[in-house]
């Protein structure tokens, strides 16, 4: 399940106080910045063996976002 995969990498990779759904905020509530989205987006990569271009990472927003972009490219 792309959700439960995509948890664990936010758990290896953000400190974050609550319950991920898929409605979480990437930056407002994971606190995720412009050092750690380059970071995010090469382990969803290599996780899901997929490439995310720029116009993808524009798009994200929420972690429902996330599994769209990730379902869009398997």
């Amino acid at each position: 399940m792309i959700f439960e995969r995509l948890k664990s990498i936010i758990d290896e990779h953000f400190i974050y106080e609550g319950e991920l759904t898929p409605d979480t905020r990437i930056i407002e509530d994971l606190g995720a910045d412009s050092f750690d989205i380059p970071v995010l987006i090469n382990a969803l990569e290599d996780e899901f063996g997929i490439t995310i271009v720029t116009d993808d990472v524009l798009k994200l927003k929420t972690l429902q976002d996330v599994i769209d972009v990730i379902q869009s490219k398997l």
